[in-house]
């Protein structure tokens, strides 16, 4: 079977669905920044996920070092990560 016919949507984006965990404290920050933003809370963690990968493609790293970022997304990361 080809990889595009087990895709679920054939265009140009496809949906990936990653079950994650977050503590209650992270998944608290990500309502209050979806509230404040007027977005669901899963455009939220998109949203976040793809400026992640920006970052990565700009300077090659997976983990945020040396840098002043919330200490509960520094854990959602590693758990996301693992």
């Amino acid at each position: 079977m080809k990889e595009t016919s087990r895709r679920k949507n054939k265009g140009r984006t496809f949906n990936v669905y990653v079950g994650t965990t977050f503590r209650h404290e992270i998944f608290c920050e990500i309502e209050a920044l979806a509230a404040s933003h007027k977005l669901a809370n899963a455009q939220v963690v998109r949203e976040l996920f793809l400026r992640g990968l920006a970052a990565y493609n700009r300077d090659g790293q997976i983990t945020e070092n040396g840098t002043a970022a919330s200490p509960f997304l520094k854990e959602a990361a590693v758990e996301i990560a693992a």
